[in-house]
């Protein structure tokens, strides 16, 4: 049997995943990205679920396969993500509690991934991958800072114009 039949079997979800990896998964291989998808427990929310409490203590992440997430701080929505958006990208490198609170701005399928799971995986494959993975979450962070920096500018000058 191919690998496409062997797609084929499995869910929605998963198959949209398969066929648009998320950017945190870029560089792995079919076989590896199809492993490690299988480690994330699916989750379904309904919209205006909370997804993830600001107290939560951090030992997993998340991936938006369908739907879509608000990111929320003092009742303020910062940003809505879409699907293949990847939250809690640093769960693997230290404890510590949530910076958001996140909550389903529609029906939203998740995939969760416990940091006991995910650092089982990449011990069972070569340390390349893990290195690629890592690679891909600088980049990832490093989005998330330009789009926050491209953010304050926009509204320091609506502030400055309100200002004058």
């Amino acid at each position: 049997m191919g690998t496409n039949s062997q797609t084929n079997t499995k869910p929605p979800h998963i198959r949209r995943l398969l066929q648009s990896p998320p950017a945190v998964l870029n560089g792995f291989h079919h076989e590896d990205l199809l492993d490690f998808l299988s480690i994330g427990i699916k989750e379904e929310y309904a919209g205006n679920d909370l997804i993830v409490d600001k107290s939560d203590y951090v030992n997993s992440a998340y991936l938006v396969c369908e739907g879509e997430v608000g990111i929320w701080e003092d009742n303020i929505e910062l940003t809505t993500l879409p699907v293949n958006s990847f939250l809690g990208e640093a769960f693997l490198f230290g404890d510590a509690h949530r910076m958001a609170r996140i909550v389903a701005v529609t029906d939203t399928v998740m995939l969760r991934f416990q940091r006991q799971d995910m650092l089982m995986f990449f011990k069972q494959k070569p340390t390349k991958l893990f290195n690629i993975f890592t690679r891909n979450i600088i980049h990832v962070q490093q989005q998330k800072l330009k789009d926050t920096n491209q953010l304050i500018l926009k509204l320091k000058k609506k502030l400055i114009a309100t200002e004058n």
